[in-house]
């Protein structure tokens, strides 16, 4: 981490005297470039590069106000051209995904525009939302209340129209456009209360229930959603256990409740460390891309399933081992089994079941290599078994 003291001079002419505010801003981030190679059982494998720079910005004033934000450079797959030249206007050149502002006081921490939202790699991980947030910290206990703002009401819309030409040969042509639509009728808002509580350093408890409000047009889809989860560690050992729920009204009017959740053990046994985690969703409960392996989950570019529960309900078991061969060099291997019943979308059938591995190497402080790789057999008549694999170097500060 690099940190910068900054002053900025405000010069007001009122009796001759200048107003000189001071902050502190901290930057950091990481920077990287890969290979990745994909044969998804459908169609043609393929492969590509990539790469991308990110710097978040974490600026402090003396009197508790805080502003921090994240900067992309050229966050994009190389050879597809407008986006890497110097007037490009295009999504992946220099954008933001969050940024926001806060104050503390005593206890409270008050912030509110475009945040990461977190609560747990299984129920809600990485996302991005327009919010406004009051959290209290006291001890070990953390409560938050949250509010999302996910639909405007007057936000534009836009409807297709399909209308009839005259071609230049005097033929008649169909064509679609995109013109001006209706207002959304409502608004959809998101109302959020985190609970976090470190009861000491062996017990750690989390929930968090929130309540979707959903009045935009042509849509009935307010409800609950929630989750817990508890985090013990003790003798060596960590156990987590989750549980989630989700209205199905948030869904759908006639789509049933959803529910969802897992257990996992880990420990760690001189170099090497065991991981075992068993699970289920049922009537379309997804977990978040963040949680998984490497074919399934995981949010990494080798994943072929996306979500966990993707495709009808899912009992599935996973065994994963690390093993720190050096200071600098460590190996993972994945074994997980999966049993869905189908609901005809599970793309590789109804037992899959995914090998993957990874090294990685840490070349000095703030650089590593990485290379990983997954087979997936598939259980379709349709699909063939996936491999897919990808290498990385990565320089974070």
């Amino acid at each position: 981490m690099k940190k910068l003291i900054c002053v900025a001079a405000a010069f007001a002419m009122v009796g001759g005297v200048a107003t000189v505010a001071s902050a502190e801003v901290d930057l950091s981030g990481s920077a990287r470039a890969r290979i990745r190679y994909n044969d998804s059982g459908i169609g043609d494998s393929v492969d590509k590069w990539d790469s991308r720079v990110r710097v978040k910005i974490h600026a402090k004033t003396e009197g508790g106000g805080y502003v921090k934000a994240r900067v992309r450079f050229l966050d994009n797959t190389w050879g597809l051209g407008g986006d890497y030249t110097a007037s490009a206007m295009g999504a992946n050149n220099v954008w933001s995904d969050y940024a926001f502002v806060g104050f503390k006081v005593g206890k409270f921490d008050i912030a509110g525009g475009k945040m990461p939202a977190s609560f747990s790699p299984w129920f809600l991980d990485d996302a991005r939302t327009d919010r406004f947030r009051v959290l209290y910290k006291d001890s070990g206990l953390a409560l938050a209340f949250t509010y999302d703002k996910k639909v405007y009401e007057y936000a534009s819309t836009t409807r297709a129209v399909s209308y009839t030409t005259t071609a230049s040969d005097g033929n008649l042509v169909d064509l679609v456009a995109q013109v001006a639509g209706d207002p959304w009728d409502g608004d959809k808002d998101v109302w959020g209360v985190t609970y976090r509580q470190k009861f000491n350093d062996s017990v750690k408890a989390n929930a968090r229930v929130v309540y979707v409000s959903d009045d935009t047009i042509d849509n009935d889809k307010s409800g609950w959603k929630g989750s817990a989860n508890v985090a013990m560690s003790f003798a060596g050992n960590n156990i987590i256990v989750e549980q989630s729920f989700k209205a199905g009204e948030t869904v759908s009017p006639t789509a049933d409740d959803q529910y969802g959740g897992y257990a996992e053990w880990n420990a760690t046994f001189g170099s090497i460390t065991p991981v075992a985690r068993i699970g289920y969703t049922m009537d379309g409960f997804t977990a978040d891309e963040t949680f998984g392996w490497l074919m399934f989950g995981g949010d990494v570019p080798t994943s072929q399933v996306q979500r966990v529960g993707r495709g009808g309900d899912t009992i599935f078991a996973g065994l994963s081992s690390k093993f720190q061969t050096t200071e600098a060099l460590s190996f993972q291997g994945n074994l997980v089994f999966m049993d869905i019943d189908d609901n005809g979308t599970a793309v590789y059938g109804e037992n899959p079941i995914e090998v993957s591995g990874q090294a990685k190497y840490q070349v000095g402080k703030g650089v590593a290599l990485l290379a990983r790789a997954g087979w997936l057999s598939s259980d379709s008549d349709v699909v063939d078994d996936a491999f897919s694999a990808y290498g990385q170097m990565e320089v974070t500060f």
